[in-house]
């Protein structure tokens, strides 16, 4: 394979797998978030929101230079950073599409005796679905493009 051409492979597999986790955990925190109440729930938000702040070359730069330190550039590794980098947005954007429901299908839900995964699966994210989609698509692209600026700064002949 083509020096040239091996990197778009290896980042849609990363930025697919990277996406996927944070989509899964990230839509699952923001539920918990913003229908549970529990210690430390403000200090979760905090980190779980923290590295949006960040900006992408900075994130690159985090992930050539301390995840490269405890976990090498492999799969797992790079996996990793995208993860950090994707779940953020996932969680606010997910958090604020929960927020604006209308708590009356989930209590009235909740008053016929559905349990709370129950009103997750069946109420909450069905009508919330689409913004969510489009915080994942969001998502992808930015890790995605995270990738390519990592794997350019790594090799400049990429």
């Amino acid at each position: 394979m083509p020096a040239d051409r091996y990197p778009l492979p290896l980042g849609l597999e990363i930025a697919s797998l990277a996406t996927a986790v944070a989509a899964v955990a990230g839509v699952w925190l923001a539920w918990v978030l913003l229908t549970r109440e529990f210690p430390g729930r403000r200090a979760l938000d905090a980190l779980a929101t923290a590295a949006i702040a960040l900006p992408a070359p900075l994130l690159c730069y985090y992930l050539l230079a301390v995840v490269a330190r405890v976990w090498p550039l492999t799969r797992p590794g790079l996996v990793a950073a995208g993860v950090v980098s994707a779940m953020p947005p996932v969680v606010r954007r997910a958090r604020a599409a929960f927020a604006s429901l209308e708590p009356a299908y989930g209590n009235a839900a909740r008053t016929l005796g559905a349990s709370e995964w129950r009103v997750f699966s069946r109420i909450g994210l069905p009508l919330a679905l689409r913004p969510v989609l489009a915080a994942i698509a969001l998502v992808f692209a930015r890790v995605l493009g995270e990738l390519a600026a990592a794997f350019w700064l790594a090799d400049p002949r990429v």
